[in-house]
């Protein structure tokens, strides 16, 4: 199987329309956006069949946790939505990044036109923008682009979960901090990340950590005071430690929405269980 043959063969121009989820039963209404995960040495593939030959965001982070992440089996049972709208996200940053935002900033005006007709924030329609529900920050360029929509939309709240030490580091050097309501959270797995934290801090950036934390599952590998140091941790409400989504006492789900945790500035670690 030749890289040149995909299922998909995604190609975009200047005029080409971004693609923005408003929400699910995880999340709740929140203005979301994607791009693909995986590399250049990780592409996507379903059943031995590749699904597209773009190479995802991922920026070389894969190795570790390619095949256990959510992103990447969601683009593998739902490819036929997840690839196309995804690779063109993908393309569309590294081409027409210009376009890009301001087709999300649209998007932002259109949904939520009934706040911004009347400047009364009971008319707030979506609240919260999360940043690469699937897929990475790439450059410092496109970090400093979402930074300056969040600075436009102050009144949103913009959360990103992110991995490159690389790109992280650079902006908050180079910014001293993210806007006020556009929180970063590190995501840690297993201590990969605490270089980046402890350089992170060094600086005074201020930044979340959101933490795997498998010691709900038999295969865990962690020692006896790394599972206790993760017990002492808050835990996403939205996932019970058998790894099932949780409930509200009156059943319906937990949402992302009704915390908010990842979307402030904190500067806790919250350890989210496997699942």
């Amino acid at each position: 199987m030749k890289n040149s043959n995909p299922k998909y063969k995604i190609e975009v121009t200047k005029d080409t329309k971004i693609s923005l989820s408003f929400g699910n039963s995880k999340i709740g209404m929140m203005i979301n956006w994607s791009t693909l995960p995986g590399d250049d040495k990780h592409l996507l593939k379903a059943n031995g069949e590749l699904l597209t030959d773009v190479p995802g965001t991922c920026c070389g982070k894969c190795d570790a946790c390619f095949n256990s992440c959510y992103a990447v089996n969601s683009a593998r049972l739902h490819h036929n939505a997840c690839i196309p709208s995804w690779a063109k996200n993908t393309l569309m940053l590294r081409q027409y990044p210009d376009e890009t935002f301001a087709q999300i900033d649209a998007e932002i005006r259109r949904v939520n036109k009934a706040y911004y007709k009347s400047g009364n924030l009971k008319d707030l329609k979506y609240k919260f923008v999360r940043v690469n529900v699937a897929g990475e920050i790439e450059s410092l360029d496109e970090l400093e682009r979402w930074n300056a929509l969040a600075q436009k939309h102050p009144e949103l709240q913009f959360g990103l979960y992110s991995k490159n030490e690389k790109i992280l580091i650079e902006f908050f050097k180079r910014h001293g901090q993210t806007a006020d309501n556009f929180t970063i959270n590190v995501s840690q797995w297993h201590g990969t990340q605490n270089t980046t934290i402890a350089e992170l801090a060094k600086i005074g950036a201020k930044f979340n950590v959101f933490e795997y934390d498998d010691s709900n599952r038999t295969w865990c590998t962690l020692n006896d005071q790394e599972k206790a140091r993760l017990a002492s941790c808050s835990h996403c409400l939205a996932v019970t430690k058998a790894g099932k989504h949780a409930a509200k006492a009156d059943g319906s789900p937990i949402l992302c929405t009704d915390c908010g945790r990842c979307y402030r500035k904190t500067g806790a670690t919250t350890a989210v269980y496997d699942h």
